[in-house]
């Protein structure tokens, strides 16, 4: 496989930060043990420098108590001859080298006294001669260490002086400040070494275990979002990336078994609607041809009515005739209203408006009983639906007549209207109305509740079972939908959400 780190890759970040932090971690590591061995080196130095005082220190002053003051020269340049020592001299109280190891410095005046009395030590940069002739600058580590006036120097010197001379110890730092060079570089080798070998096993681990399988699972995803859904990502492990290769095995092959059930679905769907389309025009024909019939039927039974005196028991007959024929009427027409397709009259309407239209329609033709009571919560500011007003008025008349027939005890009967919350669908923003029609009435059972918009479905005698069927179709094909609540003995709620103009 091949594989060509860009720096936008995941692999490429996980390198790249690792390895900062590994330098950052490592770099610091190096500094601070380099700090450590230097400030060892130092102290060490500090120290030897110290002891050697210390010893010259002891003999000068027994020299002195002996009067061997030209003992001071040998003294010293026995000293001398430890290693990295640069030179040793010996100056009184106001600054003049009495002696010293390197002997063209005697009886100079080495300047400001009470700086090497104030600093009992310090390190500054001289120029070095070397043994080739050439000239270097080096750090030298200086150790002032002050003379006291004892009383076996009052025969020398005032007792009132307490300081009688500084003794110096000048110590070259140049092996110090080369070992601590090559520490240093050392350091820095064996970090760049350390730091190349973990970013590359690093680099290696993070291409096996996560590039590699996220490139694997990337490929096929892309393969299952073109729609083969019968490639598997080959992702073994007992890993995170084995786990995630292993869901989505899983996930494609759901996927393939909903493709194949929503293929099935689909052809379902068309062969319902084919058959529905036959039923139509079926329909359709068989209501144009029971029409006219059934009308000369009730016409000739309305003849034969009028002649038949109202005592006469024919009269009962006849009467129960036209009943039947009215319902087959009612039938013909549901069946015609049911077969037709809705309108493409879309109009933007106001829901508000055609719910008292509706309602005023219904009053006017069934009139108001005493036990029976319509209630009105519409909303204000409803926006506008694209609907067919026609359509949707047979609608809402269907809801409000099954609702009159479901409280044949009287109730109340409450229609509403609400302006959903704006939402967005598909980035898209979603505004919607809903209609709620509200009965006080019998309920429905709980094993009916799938069947109402089922089409010819009715528990009443005298009901064709195509008015909720009717209701559904007109609210779906205008791109809405219709939900039912109910309660045995409690009543029903019919809620129809439709979209709102925008």
């Amino acid at each position: 496989m091949r594989f060509i780190p860009g720096q936008t890759s995941l692999f490429f970040k996980v390198i790249f930060i690792t390895s900062l932090i590994l330098i950052f971690a490592i770099s610091f590591n190096v500094w601070w043990n380099t700090s450590l061995h230097g400030a060892s080196i130092e102290k060490l130095t500090q120290d030897k420098t110290k002891i050697i005082s210390e010893f010259i220190e002891e003999n000068v002053i027994r020299a002195m108590e002996k009067g061997r003051h030209f003992d001071m020269h040998r003294i010293l340049r026995t000293f001398a001859v430890y290693r990295d020592v640069r030179k040793i001299s010996l100056f009184d109280f106001e600054g003049t080298i009495k002696a010293s190891t390197q002997e063209d410095e005697l009886n100079k005046q080495v300047g400001d006294v009470e700086a090497y009395l104030k600093n009992r030590y310090f390190i500054r940069e001289e120029k070095v001669r070397l043994k080739d002739g050439k000239i270097e600058r080096e750090r030298v580590y200086y150790f002032n260490t002050p003379i006291l006036n004892r009383p076996e120097c009052f025969q020398c010197h005032a007792q009132e002086r307490k300081i009688i001379g500084v003794l110096t110890v000048a110590n070259s730092l140049k092996e110090m400040d080369t070992m601590l060079w090559k520490i240093e570089i050392h350091s820095v080798i064996l970090a760049v070494i350390t730091i190349g070998f973990l970013s590359f096993v690093l680099g290696l681990l993070s291409l096996k275990f996560i590039n590699i399988p996220i490139k694997k699972l990337t490929e096929t995803m892309k393969k299952a979002a073109k729609g083969d859904l019968t490639v598997r990502v080959n992702v073994k492990g007992r890993d995170e990336m084995g786990s995630l290769a292993e869901n989505l095995n899983i996930m494609i092959e759901k996927l393939g078994l909903a493709k194949q059930e929503a293929e099935q679905y689909h052809q379902e769907l068309i062969q319902r609607a084919d058959r529905m389309a036959s039923i139509g025009e079926l329909a359709s024909g068989i209501a144009h041809e029971i029409r006219n019939p059934l009308a000369g039927i009730q016409g000739a039974v309305q003849i034969l009515a009028e002649k038949f005196p109202k005592e006469d028991p024919r009269t009962q007959v006849t009467e129960e005739i036209q009943k039947q024929i009215y319902k087959l009427e009612r039938l013909v027409r549901d069946l015609l209203n049911y077969a037709k397709p809705v309108p493409a009259n879309y109009l933007p309407t106001d829901i508000n408006g055609l719910v008292d239209k509706v309602l005023s329609f219904f009053v006017r033709q069934r009139g108001m009983p005493a036990d029976y009571r319509i209630e009105k919560k519409l909303f204000s500011s409803l926006p506008k639906t694209m609907i067919d007003p026609s359509s949707m008025e047979q609608a809402f008349l269907n809801i409000i007549l099954n609702a009159q027939k479901a409280m044949p005890k009287g109730g109340t009967f409450t229609v509403s209207t609400v302006a959903l919350p704006q939402r967005k669908d598909d980035g898209k923003e979603v505004r919607e109305v809903q209609i709620i029609f509200e009965d006080t009435g019998v309920g429905i059972p709980g094993e009916n509740l799938n069947k109402i918009f089922n089409p010819f479905f009715s528990t009443r005698s005298d009901g064709t079972g195509l008015g909720l069927a009717i209701t559904k179709n007109i609210v779906e094909q205008h791109g809405g939908r219709i939900d039912v609540q109910s309660r045995v003995n409690v009543g029903t709620k019919f809620i129809i959400t439709l979209p709102a103009v925008n």
